[in-house]
């Protein structure tokens, strides 16, 4: 009786290890993962220095989370956040957003997008997975990706440099104006001139003609 008593205790034991393996097992095998990705595009004049936007992820209804439920994207490109675990059938809704940014000509898109994940039973006893973003809460509205547009201002110019009250410049302007009223008096000289000779040519021819003509008169 005594040996029979310490054989049963021994068969409870390896039942109870069995029955606690399965279970582990089975939820591994129904195990399905989903992981959001997430694009940023740029646009216009952007700063010299590339800039870090920061995208939130949030849970509707309780819904599984990943380790991280912020990414960071540098300049133009594309993250994804860590997988998400699922370990039942159901549908799991999300919110994705934007952290605005610093930059002073940035203008950084506002844009709330929503994830629905359906998770179902597969064929192979497994789970898998589907997943729709939208831009509206209800999730019915047309399929998309989700996609940050950012845009920056032009960088602003430099004022002009006025040069009026520049050392120097006032004297070379007086000089060039001196030396171009000289050219004018040099040619109003030369035309005067040349028009005194002119006159001088022609009172000679004058006097020449007069002189032959009292000449001939005399003769």
């Amino acid at each position: 009786m005594k040996t029979k008593k310490r054989r049963i205790p021994s068969v409870f034991l390896l039942t109870a290890l069995i029955l606690a393996a399965f279970p582990v097992t089975a939820l591994a095998a129904k195990a399905a993962e989903v992981k959001i990705p997430v694009r940023v595009e740029l646009s216009d004049e952007t700063p010299a220095q590339e800039e870090t936007y920061i995208v939130k992820l949030e849970a509707r209804d309780q819904a599984p989370m990943p380790e991280q439920d912020m990414i960071k994207v540098t300049g133009t490109g594309i993250a994804e956040f860590p997988a998400i675990h699922y370990t039942a059938p159901g549908i799991y809704c999300y919110k994705v957003s934007q952290q605005a940014g610093t930059h002073g000509r940035g203008h950084y898109d506002g844009t709330v997008y929503y994830v629905k994940v359906t998770v179902t039973n597969a064929e192979d006893g497994g789970l898998e997975t589907a997943a729709a973003v939208h831009t509206d809460p209800a999730m019915t509205g047309e399929k998309q990706d989700i996609v940050f547009h950012n845009t920056y201002d032009a960088a602003p110019q430099p004022p002009k440099t006025d040069t009026s009250d520049t050392p120097g410049t006032s004297a070379k302007k007086t000089a060039d104006s001196a030396r171009t009223g000289d050219t004018a008096d040099a040619l109003l000289f030369g035309i005067l001139s040349g028009i005194s000779g002119l006159f001088l040519c022609l009172g000679a021819v004058v006097n020449v003609r007069k002189r032959r003509k009292e000449r001939s008169g005399q003769a």
